[in-house]
């Protein structure tokens, strides 16, 4: 099969054989992938730094006989004032292990990717708690998990129905944050069956 041309988001790594890795990405064209780095883990590799977790990346794949093998990759953005903060990375990789456990394999979900940039841009520009509570209320309600607009908190409707822009602008009380966080820990619970890891990050910080 010819090679073919993917944009996404690096959710997860695991080594795979002596300098191999194996990538879950969550792509524009294709939702979530595993795609095989063949020879990444090498100091030599070029393409070793392109790969790293949370870059939003350009991706050529070649489909053989199983996973798609990593021809070549670069990188789009690297969000490096996330990482360079342990609350916004923390933050940060809540979000792509959300996104990570609640998405099937190769299933296109081209509004959930321009929510996942979304939410990590704004991330990088304006840190706000409610900003990783709306992705949480877009993620369950684009998924079809939950549906807010049928709950009796306006607040939940709010951040299912309004835009990226709508929502920068809201302000809420300390007591609305921890109800809303206490909610929507429920939800996400409930779907993945587990904690997340992030999780236990998020209450040292």
């Amino acid at each position: 099969m010819p090679g073919f041309k993917v944009e996404g988001i690096i959710l997860k790594r695991k080594n795979f054989g002596e300098a191999d890795r194996i990538l879950t990405v969550f792509s524009l064209q294709r939702g979530k992938i595993s795609v095989v780095g063949k020879g990444v883990r090498r100091i030599t590799s070029r393409r070793a730094g392109n790969v790293e977790l949370l870059n939003r990346v350009s991706l050529y794949l070649h489909q053989g006989k199983g996973m798609p093998v990593l021809t070549e990759a670069e990188s789009l953005d690297t969000y490096p004032k996330l990482k360079a903060n342990l609350t916004l990375s923390t933050y940060a990789f809540h979000i792509i292990e959300l996104t990570c456990k609640m998405t099937a394999e190769n299933q296109e979900n081209r509004i959930l990717y321009q929510h996942l940039v979304e939410v990590l841009n704004r991330l990088s520009i304006n840190p706000r708690q409610i900003l990783i509570r709306a992705f949480e209320v877009k993620i369950l309600s684009n998924l079809g998990f939950v549906s807010f607009q049928a709950s009796n908190t306006k607040l939940l409707e709010e951040l299912e129905t309004k835009s990226w822009n709508e929502i920068e602008k809201m302000e809420i009380n300390q007591k609305q944050a921890l109800e809303l966080e206490r909610v929507l820990r429920y939800h996400v619970e409930r779907v993945i069956e587990g904690q997340l890891k992030s999780r236990k990050f998020l209450k040292k910080i």
